[in-house]
């Protein structure tokens, strides 16, 4: 069984990079908007995935200017938020993001969308940038049929990482050029 869920998550993690390639840096650049004005990265993660908001202001490396997204109503024009959730349909997710579209607060969103609801309002038709986890149902099949082992927060984790690293080369980029 443990060698079945380390192969189900290398291949996911595989899986979710090919298919957020892309997004990982149009959600970095969104971010990054930030660096040039006096804005912050605010983090609100729903349920287990309050593990990227630790990690992102008290990790190991903790993202520059990260804080935990308390108040929508304090954000300004130049902050930008990371909002991540299970599935793109949570109920507390859905709310602020729409709070966050009526202000005008460009935001990405980390979440999965649920098979049978990729056509209704969620945080993937909301977001100005959504990377999906690719964890819609537990990975492994047990003897009586049904199935365990739901790594949603390990895969927000992994795409948050992505996220970080090419955010930081971008702002690596951005002070070589003010030094120039």
């Amino acid at each position: 069984m443990l060698k079945m869920f380390t192969t189900q998550l290398t291949g996911l993690f595989s899986r979710n990079s090919s298919k957020n390639e892309f997004e990982y840096e149009v959600a970095a650049r969104l971010l990054a908007q930030v660096l040039v004005g006096d804005g912050s990265v605010y983090v609100k993660g729903f349920g287990e995935m309050a593990a990227v908001e630790l990690e992102a202001t008290v990790g190991a490396e903790p993202w520059p200017n990260a804080k935990v997204l308390d108040d929508v109503d304090a954000l300004t024009s130049v902050d930008r938020v990371l909002v991540v959730s299970r599935f793109a349909h949570n109920p507390a997710a859905m709310i602020l993001a729409k709070k966050l579209v009526a202000a005008n607060i460009p935001f990405v969103a980390i979440a999965e969308v649920e098979r049978d609801r990729k056509d209704e309002e969620g945080l993937h038709t909301l977001a100005d940038s959504f990377l999906y986890t690719g964890v819609g149902k537990p990975m492994l099949p047990k003897e009586d049929g049904t199935r365990m082992g739901f790594p949603s927060a390990l895969a927000a984790l992994y795409s948050y990482h992505q996220l970080f690293f090419v955010y930081m080369e971008f702002a690596e980029e951005l002070f070589e050029e003010e030094e120039d």
